[in-house]
């Protein structure tokens, strides 16, 4: 399934209203957060909605409202008058920031040297009104929002819904067998002819896998991590003995070191946002250094949920999370320029040992239901 924008959703009105329905378009995004501040890294889940309209007589969000209320694809033909949103997204963004601040909530109210968000979903939900007796009501809550001459004196333009999605054969472009692939990834594969797909909003690309050889047991599961090249404007990343000097490492440095190539190993896949900083400072002192395979087999796998532009952007954040010297970095985090050299798709085998997926070599282990949390991000 792929989409031109953003998707357009809607909760829908009561059944049959007796009154004509209006639907206000917001802004919704889900993802994870981080904050820097001079003493500690904030990082979580976040689910936020801001109207996407300038009209102060409505909430400015919707609250937990989005995740509380089944969800209608927007089609041609539903009932009601629909508004065209005004508001950019990223104008709405820094107007729930804003109001969040004022309200003294954190992560936003703390003094921020560095805030991100990574793995959003953007998406256009619009809620129910209605015109009842001279005013505008609330189509699930017993709410009034003025008068209607107050709303229409906002001259929002009204508009038609559109098809924004658009449904294409989950079958390998190649040999025409059908694709393996969860609802929400990214990648889906052939397990015949050994391909995988990234899924585009006009069909599907070829994208390169690698999968690290190991002794698989029938309890075999293998987690995808994106292996990143980076070059980061002011200071030198290049090398394996680069990384342990940036992060003051207990370790010797040796010609080896200086001479092999630093990847930074960001999961391809979301969980908790603290989680996510430690598998990035775990993967990337693993660095592994062995030979790849091209073939999945049999072999089970988590879905892919991010993509390598996203991950090469948390890497601002990883990086004040593991310099050993913040007082010289924190301050000029906001300005640090990151340019993505390299990125490969990789396939790490995990062994499931009753709720946790353990991998030896690292040593590794990840909850089962840290994986399925990562899935509702």
């Amino acid at each position: 399934m792929g989409s031109h924008g953003p998707l357009e959703c809607c909760i829908p009105a009561p059944p049959d209203p007796d009154d004509p329905v209006l639907y206000v378009p917001y802004w919704r995004m889900k993802g994870m957060q981080f904050t820097c501040t001079q003493g500690t890294i904030k990082a979580g889940a976040v689910d936020i909605s801001h109207i996407a309209l300038t009209a102060n007589i409505l909430p400015w969000s919707l609250g937990i409202r989005p995740q509380l209320s089944r969800l209608r694809l927007l089609a041609p033909g539903m009932k009601g008058t629909f508004f065209a949103p005004a508001l950019p997204f990223e104008d709405a963004l820094a107007g729930y920031e804003a109001s969040m601040k004022l309200l003294g909530a954190s992560p936003w109210a703390d003094p921020a040297i560095h805030r991100s968000y990574i793995g959003e979903q953007k998406s256009l939900l619009y809620y129910p009104l209605l015109r009842q007796n001279g005013q505008i009501a609330d189509a699930l809550q017993d709410r009034r929002f003025g008068t209607v001459s107050s709303w229409e004196a906002l001259s929002l333009q009204q508009m038609r819904p559109e098809v924004q999605v658009r449904f294409y054969a989950a079958t390998c472009p190649d040999c025409g067998v059908d694709l393996d692939g969860e609802r929400d990834t990214l990648m889906l594969t052939c397990r015949n002819c050994e391909r995988a797909w990234k899924r585009e909003s006009e069909g599907l690309e070829e994208m390169p896998f690698y999968v690290i050889p190991e002794k698989r047991g029938k309890d075999s599961f293998a987690l995808p991590f994106w292996r990143i090249r980076i070059e980061v404007e002011g200071y030198t990343l290049q090398s394996f003995a680069d990384y342990v000097r940036f992060c003051n490492l207990p370790r010797a440095i040796t010609t080896t070191m200086e001479n092999e190539p630093l990847h930074f190993w960001v999961p391809a896949f979301k969980v908790s946002a603290s989680l996510f900083l430690s598998l990035i400072r775990r993967m990337t002192l693993y660095q592994w250094q062995g030979d790849f395979e091209r073939r999945l087999g049999g072999l089970k796998s988590h879905p892919v949920t991010m993509p390598a532009e996203e991950c090469a952007e948390i890497l601002r954040t990883a990086m004040a999370d593991l310099v050993a010297d913040k007082r010289d970095l924190l301050p000029k985090l906001g300005e640090i320029r990151i340019a993505l050299k390299e990125a490969l798709l990789v396939y790490l085998p995990f062994e499931a040992c009753g709720r946790e997926l353990v991998q030896a070599k690292i040593p590794l282990g990840i909850q089962r239901n840290a994986l399925q949390y990562g899935l509702n991000i």
